[in-house]
């Protein structure tokens, strides 16, 4: 299964952070990487930060329609072409009738922190579509900021560990969001697999329900 559908909103995994979000006629890509093909343009494109695996030019092109808007915090958008807006941790946009807060994403681990150190400007983003918000946390640990999200329908959290929360910490992270839903990612491309995915959903069990997608690309 490559998607699921939640209370109207599609939630498509293309790999690794990379998905297709589509409600009410809009399509949101967040971190597309690697792209061969695509199953449908995206009217925005969220990048978290620069790493080449959720800061991919070629895949930003092949996914985002002409008059798509493209919104990354600095460190990304130099990298990046076509009508892309800097963002930044705090700030709140709405675009096309979908409202996007940006929030912080970082490591805190002492064994993480040389990857995505706090001030690095990495990001997640809060996405509202058709009535319905999705989390998306990008490259981070679990973080004291998670406490004051609000409400969550759908949270998509990274699983794998070694630069971004395992399992257990994700669990965790499930304790303090209350996601009625929540989607595992960053496995099974260049760390974790879907083992990382099942053992988080065992912790989480009763919980939330969790959908672990296989990946389109």
């Amino acid at each position: 299964m490559m998607a699921v559908i939640i209370d109207g909103v599609e939630v498509i995994w293309l790999k690794h952070d990379a998905f297709l979000l589509k409600g009410k006629g809009v399509v949101v890509a967040i971190d597309p990487y690697e792209l061969r093909s695509v199953p449908e343009k995206a009217d925005l494109v969220l990048v978290t930060h620069d790493h080449f695996d959720h800061c991919d030019q070629n895949a930003v092109q092949l996914i985002a329609k002409p008059d798509a808007v493209i919104f990354a915090p600095k460190n990304a958008a130099a990298k990046l072409k076509g009508n892309v807006r800097v963002v930044k941790a705090g700030e709140e946009v709405t675009e096309k009738g979908v409202t996007v807060k940006v929030v912080p994403a970082y490591n805190t681990r002492p064994e993480r922190q040389q990857f995505h150190p706090q001030g690095y400007g990495g990001v997640g983003y809060l996405i509202t579509l058709a009535g319905k918000v999705i989390y998306h946390a990008g490259d981070t640990d679990l973080i004291p900021e998670m406490d004051a999200l609000g409400h969550v329908d759908i949270a998509l959290l990274p699983v794998s560990g070694t630069y971004v929360m395992d399992a257990m910490e994700a669990a965790e992270a499930v304790k303090r969001i209350k996601p009625a839903h929540v989607v595992p990612m960053h496995f099974g491309s260049i760390v974790g697999s879907k083992s990382d995915a099942e053992k988080f959903a065992q912790l989480v069990a009763g919980l939330t329900s969790v959908h672990i997608l296989d990946p389109l690309a």
